[in-house]
């Protein structure tokens, strides 16, 4: 290793630059109020993460000007931001997100637009493919990139369907954004050659965490492990390590930050959960 020159062992998978979505060091995210997004950001920035991923309803709630006062402050940047859950209907539902989004996600300075179905099925794969186009259209002037992440038992239910949404888009600003759980648990399991064969420039998000490998039998169930149980890199069954090099073999350079939803972890307090990651961020990525 040259002196002065990080050693990845990733290629751009950098554990340098990796952050955190904030939401997931409270215990119950979706229960938090205003003073919760500063106290948990600061608690990131002091583990000695560079950046957040933030869900959308965060943002609004601390105030979009607010929220990038506070990250210039504290010397954080925005990642991406989550929260593009109607585009798959179609051209319409595209500029819903597209109005309501783009402005706040150029706002925080992110560069990442997160967008996903919540839907059990598509309507209709070519309307998705329709809406993914118009809201990396309307994207593009804010020099903002959009990503499709895929769900197990939901309407995008693995990554072959997530690339099939952005290959026909035709979009250069578009990217699949790779969930290691929901990849590890897709129908047909974890397939190092189909993450290979996508080219790099279509992955811009990578969210970390593991599987605890336990089935789940619908999609209530899998969406409550989910939100509730999952583990630190490396603490369940995902080969993470062959995981992070078939990424880096594709050239890929995204946003990459730790998903680890785990309220139980949480709770035995936010600064420790957060020195955990970042310790584990530098042990797996270098």
């Amino acid at each position: 290793m040259t002196e002065g020159t990080a050693f990845r062992k990733h290629g751009n998978l950098d554990g340098d630059r990796v952050g955190i979505c904030v939401s997931t060091l409270h215990v119950t995210p979706s229960q938090f109020v205003a003073d919760d997004v500063e106290r948990l950001s600061r608690v990131a920035a002091d583990a000695g993460f560079p950046s957040l991923a933030l869900q959308s309803y965060w943002v609004t709630r601390y105030g979009v000007a607010e929220t990038r006062k506070l990250l210039d402050e504290i010397g954080l940047t925005a990642g991406a931001l989550e929260g593009a859950i109607r585009w798959a209907d179609g051209p319409e539902a595209a500029a819903l997100d597209a109005d309501e989004l783009l402005d706040l996600t150029a706002t925080i300075g992110a560069r990442v637009l997160h967008g996903t179905s919540m839907a059990l099925e598509l309507d209709s794969l070519p309307r998705a493919v329709e809406g993914f186009a118009t809201l990396c259209e309307r994207a593009k002037p804010y020099g903002i990139e959009v990503s499709v992440e895929h769900i197990p038992f939901q309407a995008i239910p693995d990554i072959a369907t997530a690339w099939q949404i952005v290959r026909e888009s035709g979009a250069t600003n578009g990217g699949i954004c790779v969930d290691l759980m929901h990849w590890h648990r897709q129908v047909g399991g974890p397939d190092f050659d189909e993450v290979r064969a996508i080219p790099g420039e279509h992955i811009n998000y990578v969210q970390l965490s593991d599987d605890t490998g336990v089935p789940a039998s619908s999609a209530e169930e899998y969406m409550v492990e989910c939100l509730t149980s999952r583990p630190v890199p490396g603490d369940g069954v995902i080969d993470v390590e062959g995981m992070l090099a078939a990424l880096a073999a594709t050239g890929c350079d995204p946003y990459v930050a730790y998903q680890v939803c785990n309220p139980d972890m949480a709770a035995a307090g936010a600064d420790g959960m957060a020195a955990r990651l970042h310790a584990n961020a530098e042990e797996i990525l270098g």
